[in-house]
């Protein structure tokens, strides 16, 4: 089991090998992580939540999680995780890609199936608490899901293939998909918010203004800021903010960099303005947090 570390554009972590395309983590919000900033990547994701609750928003949609439920991504989905104050958010969860259902086959199956989701013309439910009336059926193949992938009991590779299958069947049969028409639109809007985060990612050693993230969207600086705020949640100065906070915890934790020299490569030009951004957001100094990583 390995901790939930993701990146806040489109992941080139991979998620398992070739041979086996899955990964197994578990994700413990803000103890051992402080949030899962928004990114993306080409692997579905089912996620059960253990305890706690956190701020989900995958695609347009946002929620708060609840113990028990069942959440689903589907791939080349933005999402992201934020912390509700004072509440750690534990959960399970498994990064697969659809190879491992037969994606790459050009057969009825994949083209009937996989292909629509994968390339967002079928969007399937993000969520299920507890109290909807198909969770029964939806819990029970996700526990199975993960009991297998932790325990991996002889012929396990069989039995999780054959659990993600039926996962897939019943999404099918109880047609957990919201209306196809939207979707071509919707993702439309998320590729502009996706050119705009993997600039920021790309770029966000040096200054980044909203205009240049406007041109590339093709939008007015006015309907740019409104829209990203509307579909990531936070504003894009907040965003490039902590990303570039992000990358410096990730320095702080992997290098013996000063912490000027941190703030420098993460993007900060002001010693005294990263340390306080820092401490807002982490609720310690860099050095603090440092420390806490070796102990």
């Amino acid at each position: 089991m390995e901790p939930y570390l993701l990146s806040s554009q489109k992941q080139d972590v991979n998620h398992g090998t070739i041979l086996s395309p899955y990964a197994h983590y578990n994700c413990i919000i803000p103890t051992v992580l402080p949030d899962v900033l928004l990114h993306w990547h080409v692997e579905a994701e089912i996620t059960l939540v253990l305890e706690g609750s956190a701020i989900y928003k995958i695609g347009e949609e946002t929620f708060h999680s609840r113990k028990g439920d069942f959440i689903f991504v589907a791939p080349n989905t933005l999402h992201s995780v934020q912390p509700l104050p004072g509440i750690t958010h534990i959960s399970d969860t498994l990064v697969f890609h659809l190879d491992m259902l037969g994606y790459s086959l050009m057969d009825q199956y994949s083209l009937t199936y996989l292909h629509p989701i994968y390339n967002g013309f079928l969007r399937p439910i993000s969520h299920m608490s507890q109290n909807h009336p198909l969770y029964p059926e939806f819990s029970e193949c996700a526990e199975q899901i993960f009991l297998c992938v932790k325990n991996k009991d002889i012929y396990f590779e069989m039995f999780l293939k054959e659990q993600l299958h039926h996962l897939f069947y019943l999404l099918f049969k109880y047609q957990c998909f919201t209306n196809t028409d939207a979707a071509v639109p919707a993702n439309t809007h998320m590729d502009k918010v996706k050119e705009a985060v993997k600039y920021i990612q790309e770029n966000y050693q040096e200054p980044i203004s909203i205009c240049e993230l406007a041109d590339l969207c093709h939008f007015s600086k006015t309907h740019f800021m409104y829209f990203f705020k509307q579909t990531v949640g936070i504003t894009c100065v907040e965003y490039m903010i902590q990303h570039r906070l992000k990358v410096a915890a990730n320095l702080l934790r992997a290098s013996g960099s000063s912490i000027s020299e941190i703030a420098f490569e993460s993007g900060f030009h002001n010693l005294s303005n990263f340390n306080r951004k820092f401490k807002n957001h982490y609720h310690m100094t860099p050095l603090e947090y440092r420390r806490q990583q070796i102990t």
